[in-house]
This record gives C-alpha cells, sequence and structure tokens, in this order.
C-alpha cells in the first residue's frame, strides 16, 4: 500500500516466484519423482501467461483496476468501522484519524501474484486431473481473496493502532500461506475422493 510503486519490487517478485517455483519444487518431488525442468517449465510459463494477461489488463483497461482498487478500500473501511476506527474512504484511498494515516489501496494490493503463483503452481503438478486441477484453482483463489482481504485490514488496523508499519512484513507470510494452501491441495490429491466426481450408485 505504499504511496508510489518502489523500484525495488521489479527484483524482489521475480526472486520471490522463482523462490516459491523452487520450493514448489522440493515439496512436489517428494511425492512424485520429476524432472525439475518439466516442473519449473510448467510452472514458469503458466505464471508467465497469467502476469502477462494481468499487465495487459492494467495497461489497456486501468479503469478495471481503479474500480477494484475502491471495491476493496470501501469494503475494508466497513470493516474498520465496526472496529470503531475513525476514518474516511475517498476512491482507492482509506484516511484513518487519531492519528491521521493514509493508504492507498495500489494494483499490487490487489494480490495478483499470490493468485498467479498459486494456480501456476497447481497446473505445475502433473499427477492432478483437469477436476482437481479447477477444483483447488476455485478454492484456493476464494480463499487467498478472503485471505488478502484480512491481510489489508489487519495491517492497517495494527498501523492505526500501535503506530507499527507492519504491512511489509506480511510479504513473507504472504508467500508462506500460499505454499501451505497448495500443500493442502496435494494432499487431497492422496485421497480416492476427486472433487466434482459424481456419487458412485
Amino acid at each position: 500500500m505504499a504511496d508510489s510503486f518502489d523500484i525495488t519490487w521489479l527484483f524482489a517478485i521475480p526472486v520471490m516466484a522463482i523462490a516459491c517455483g523452487v520450493i514448489g519444487y522440493i515439496i512436489a518431488t517428494k511425492r512424485v519423482k520429476q524432472p525439475i525442468v518439466v516442473f519449473l517449465g510448467r510452472y514458469g510459463i503458466s505464471l508467465l501467461f497469467l502476469v502477462c494477461i494481468e499487465v495487459t489488463l492494467l495497461s489497456l483497461w486501468p479503469s478495471f483496476h481503479a474500480t477494484m482498487r475502491s471495491l476493496m478500500a470501501t469494503l475494508v473501511g466497513g470493516i474498520l468501522t465496526l472496529g470503531g476506527v475513525s476514518h474516511s474512504v475517498s476512491a482507492s484511498t482509506i484516511t484513518l484519524q487519531n492519528p491521521h494515516l493514509a493508504f492507498s489501496i495500489d494494483a499490487a494490493c490487489l494480490g495478483g501474484i499470490l493468485f498467479w503463483i498459486y494456480i501456476a503452481l497447481v497446473v505445475a503438478e502433473p499427477k492432478a486431473s483437469t477436476r482437481q486441477r479447477l477444483f483447488g484453482i476455485l478454492m484456493g483463489s476464494a480463499i487467498i481473496l478472503v485471505f488478502n482481504f484480512f491481510r489489508i485490514t489487519l495491517s492497517i488496523y495494527l498501523e492505526w493502532l500501535t503506530g507499527v508499519h507492519v504491512h511489509d512484513y506480511f510479504y513473507l507470510f504472504n508467500i508462506v500461506f500460499v505454499l501451505l494452501l497448495w500443500v493442502a491441495w496435494l494432499w487431497t490429491l492422496k485421497s480416492r475422493w476427486t472433487p466434482f466426481s459424481k456419487a458412485s450408485s
């Protein structure tokens, strides 16, 4: 929720994405032995494709991201009201009182990279069926959406309450959360139960 884009993220995001892919491979290969080139190839191509889609949307239809940012700010503001925090919302900016703090919900705050890394990890798993991947993507994306909303709200509230800028500390936890969510999906593949399968007669 920085006021301006920090150029260090141009380096941090690729490093984070690569680290997730390597950790994902280490976890996945303990379950099913597979060449690292195949897993990381599937992961990298999927991730790059998804990131390109978001960059295209951001470039061609900036109003889409602006609408999503404003919606997120409004929803977060609603929860802050329940917590007794005096504030105002203008577009994608949340301004708190006593003490005075301003938070801008930018495109990165929407957590797109978290979604894309998770989906790319799901696609990279070679032994999953199409139904299992679809289940993993739908359920995982819904959970990440809720988590992202909770993350933004909590970081704003804690900074207002304590004065400690906790937002940056969440980035490491974000990746751990995504990896744990993906591991939980991998665990469902071990059972004979298949999501969306027809009930046996």
